[in-house]
């Protein structure tokens, strides 16, 4: 076989890690030139850059790789396609070499000018003749793969002697122990630190105390200067937004500087709208460890009324449910095939990098988004959130109803207007006997009528096609609604808000080193240092759940919940129990949910006294659908009923060990409430099983053990949430309807809601926005099997 036919046929290789060294890689050897041996591997030509960091991050010889020498085909140039034709081409050389300046060391010719530092042979940016190298090639017959040469990946110097590292005896005691330069979290640290505002001297301060409470350097971080951080401070004092007068011919500039950054990018014309995608590393990684198998949801239209161009903000959610900012998307209006093409490139870029990534879910909160191209890109079902409506109402309502009781009235006229059209009870003019019945409110009802009657029909539309999102997603969505006003429009020279290129500016250096700083694990260390827009705090949702019921007095139309700061004043929650209420806290009259409507809303469902939430109901609604979905194919029907058969025998034995009176059978059950009884009876007496194991075991089908009423007790010391948690049905759905994928995937994971959860996979199976035959019997066959697998 030909050289160039041996090399491109090898297996292109792509580790799932972010960052993967010579290590994780198979390599093969091939003849290369001069009779010598080549050691080669084919790689995703994105990768190339996780590769240089992993090889530069090894535990037997850390060190940092810099590029020797570049070679690039301009893109305008005409080429042949050859198979051996290459486009790019790029030395990696260890930082270490190739020179060695240390005594009696040999300089390469075009060096022969250098006059040595004074410093010792031990400093990070001495050279020492380490020969450890590697080539990367981008070929014109695969455009997309790197072709990397590695012969030489041994840090040794021309002798065979180890030059630096932990080998080289020479090095003890000097900078050449560790990497020449400080790691890259480290760097995002220190800069994030000063651009929230701490000084120089308290950043090496508690850097010192830190190294100190370890016993001494340990790594080249631990070797932070204050010349360093200096420098750093120094740069970010004396740097402009502005790179040009031209507000466009600015951001171009800074596109073309931080190409890391940037994954789309369409130049303004007179045939086509500006747009610009930024996602930084940090961004991406956060993607994939939290958006796989999990939730990603769009928050629409930021600033429309205040910036030149608005914000789209793509969110996931931590393990503390907070939403987290994994790109930010500006352009002035999106048509459908421009929404298409970056989401597409997003996708592309995850897709590079961690080639199992998938979506479980995605979250709108505008019915006039784009939902063909977001199925489309990213195969996966779709979610509405109602936070942006309810933000707006409320906020409305309090600023212009000043009666109290007639506020509260009408914001719960609103929330059953709202939750009958979506149980398909009501159509959009229902609000119009609203208006006529609450005309004393002229004010809100001049404004409703303005801006929300003409929008009215879009969303009826959307609460009736597409599952509702939780509330708990609705309170991250409006948290981080919050922080990104604080930390973005915080400008007492207004005027900026009409550059692009100061949007841009801020969102990748202010903005985004407040967001990095809330997943740093240490942020701890400087919580006195910070200001008043740093601290994050938890969420409505969580800050409800350390609320205790002692706190709530009931009484009347309305409940009173004591304030856990100050213990003699009291929050006044109007319209308790229902989505819509109205609470008299400061976090409350902006608009948003506070922790005291969510805790009286728990309260009241797990008293029994509140519906069970508008995103349960319509789970509950699939997940009927899907039991009472008659097979379209004979064999699946046949292999139905032999599961039904099984399962009855399984249920009897059941029965006989607990005790319990004979529940009816499955076959022939039609109606969706018998099939909700029987699911409930099922759960209850599994429950029952369990709980009469001798080994003590629990249903591995369930996050948490679930009661009969609901409600879930504590599993493995963690609380488990009850706000949602109405049904049975909720958690054991989660693996009963997975498609096939791994129970941990699609559990509510990383402290997401329950029934976020729950309705992906009821909408994913039962396909609640798009009946297909084909798919209905897809799922089928699909629930059947999980089913199976379960009695077995």
């Amino acid at each position: 076989m030909a050289r160039w036919d041996e090399i491109l046929s090898l297996p292109v290789q792509n580790p799932p890690q972010l960052e993967f060294s010579a290590g994780e890689l198979v390599w093969s050897k091939v003849e290369g030139w001069r009779d010598n041996i080549d050691r080669i591997a084919l790689i995703p030509f994105a990768r190339v850059e996780d590769f240089v960091r992993g090889e530069s991050s090894s535990k037997d010889c850390p060190t940092r790789f810099h590029v020797e020498a570049r070679r690039k085909r301009p893109p305008e140039s005409a080429y042949k396609p050859k198979v051996d034709g290459i486009l790019e081409y790029i030395l990696y050389w260890c930082s270490f070499g190739p020179d060695d300046h240390r005594k009696g060391g040999v300089v390469r010719p075009s060096r022969s000018t250098y006059a040595p530092k004074k410093n010792n042979a031990g400093r990070p940016n001495s050279k020492r003749g380490c020969t450890c190298h590697f080539i990367v090639k981008r070929l014109i017959a695969k455009p997309s793969v790197a072709l990397i040469i590695y012969n030489q990946d041994k840090h040794v110097d021309k002798k065979g002697i180890p030059c630096h590292g932990p080998q080289d005896k020479k090095a003890a005691g000097t900078h050449a122990m560790f990497a020449p330069t400080i790691s890259e979290e480290l760097r995002l640290r220190v800069l994030s630190l000063l651009y929230v505002g701490v000084s120089v001297e308290t950043i090496m301060q508690r850097h010192n105390e830190s190294v100190e409470r370890q016993g001494g350097p340990f790594n080249r971080d631990d070797l932070l200067t204050h010349r360093y951080v200096r420098r750093q401070e120094r740069s970010i004092r004396r740097a402009s937004f502005e790179l040009d007068a031209d507000d466009f011919i600015s951001v171009g500039m800074w596109v073309e500087s931080h190409q890391n950054s940037v994954f789309f990018y369409k130049q303004f014309s007179d045939a086509t709208p500006f747009i610009l995608g930024i996602q930084t590393e940090w961004q991406l990684q956060q993607l994939i460890r939290y958006g796989n198998r999990g939730l990603l949801a769009l928050n629409s239209k930021f600033g429309t009324h205040k910036l030149k161009y608005p914000i789209q903000s793509l969110l996931v959610f931590n393990t503390e449910n907070k939403a987290i900012p994994v790109a930010w998307v500006l352009a002035p209006t999106c048509s459908s095939h421009d929404t298409d093409r970056w989401m597409r490139a997003l996708y592309n870029r995850v897709r590079t990098k961690d080639p199992s990534w998938k979506l479980a879910g995605f979250i709108v909160d505008d019915p006039s988004g784009d939902f063909l191209s977001i199925r489309d890109v990213f195969q996966c079902s779709l979610l509405l959130s109602f936070w942006r409506v309810r933000h707006a109402w409320h906020k409305n309502l309090v600023k212009r109803c000043s009666e109290v009781e007639m506020c509260s009235e009408l914001s719960r006229w609103l929330g059953n207007a709202a939750d009958d059209i979506r149980r398909g009870n009501a159509a959009a003019n229902l609000f119009d006997s609203i208006m006529h019945d609450f005309v004393e409110a002229r004010d809100f009802m001049d404004y409703f009528k303005a801006v929300w009657i003409p929008r009215i029909g879009a969303w009826t539309a959307a609460l009736k096609n597409f599952p509702l999102a939780s509330m708990e997603t609705a309170a991250a969505m409006e948290f981080y609604q919050k922080q990104l006003k604080l930390r973005l429009l915080n400008e007492s020279n207004t005027s900026v808000y009409k550059r692009a290129d100061w949007l841009v500016d801020k969102l990748g250096t202010e903005v985004h080193s407040y967001f990095w700083l809330d997943e740093y694990p240490e942020k701890g260390d400087f919580a006195r240092y910070r200001k008043d827009e740093w601290a994050s705090g938890l969420t409505a949702w969580r800050r409800a759940l350390t609320i205790p019921d002692s706190d709530i007095k009931v009484g009347g139309k309305c409940i009173e919940v004591s304030n856990h700061m100050n213990r003699d004043k009291v929050h006044v929650v109007w319209n308790p129990g229902s989505e819509f209420a109205i609470c008299d806290c400061d976090w409350a009259e902006m608009g948003y949910l506070c922790e005291h409507v969510l805790k009286v809303l728990k309260y009241h469902r797990e008293k029994g006294h509140a519906s069970p939430s508008s995103g349960l109901s319509q789970f509950r609604q699939a997940l009927n659908g899907i039991l009472c979905c008659h097979p379209h194919d004979s064999l699946v029907r046949d292999h139905a009923t032999s599961l039904t058969a099984f399962l009855k025998e399984q249920l009897a034995e059941i029965i006989s060990l607990g005790g319990k009176d004979v529940i009816p059978t499955l076959v022939g059950l039609q109606n969706p409430e018998d099939v909700n009884i029987m699911a409930s009876k099922m759960s209850s007496s599994l429950k029952d099983l369990t709980s009469s194991d001798d080994h003590g075991r629990k249903d591995s089908l369930v996050e948490g053990e679930v009661n009969v009423d609901g409600s879930r007790d504590t599993v493995n010391g963690e609380q488990c949430d009850k706000m949602d948690a109405s049904s049975p049905l909720m958690c054991t759905s989660k693996s009963l309807f997975n498609n096939g994928a791994p129970a941990e995937d699609i559990n509510c994971k990383n402290g997401q809601s329950a029934v976020d959860s729950a309705l992906i996979c009821a909408s994913a199976s039962g396909e609640m926005d798009a009946k297909d035959t084909s798919t209905e019997d897809m799922t089928f066959q699909n629930d059947n099997r999980n089913l199976d697998n379960m009695t077995d």
